[in-house]
């Protein structure tokens, strides 16, 4: 997912909005996979408690996108196991 402002209506009138809602907003459900079981992982708790919005978020893994406000140029992928460390 490749973020673009003009794409985001809320960041025209300069509201924050969290990748989470975006990538919601986009009708994605799947943010990543189980560590071990390898089951699809979608949203949770939304507040930044829980690992199951981890993703990779321009190259740097582990990032809670819930939490994470969006910036124009942003690259999220989807995140496999513990991610790589950088």
């Amino acid at each position: 997912l490749r973020v673009s402002t003009s794409s985001i209506t809320a960041a025209k009138v300069k509201l924050p909005v969290s990748i989470l809602l975006l990538i919601n907003a986009s009708n994605i459900k799947v943010l990543g996979e189980s560590l071990f079981k390898h089951r699809p992982r979608g949203l949770f708790c939304a507040i930044g408690n829980c690992s199951s919005c981890l993703m990779v978020v321009d190259g740097e893994p582990n990032v809670r996108t819930c939490t994470t406000d969006v910036e124009d140029g942003m690259v999220v992928e989807t995140q496999r196991g513990k991610g790589d460390i950088l």
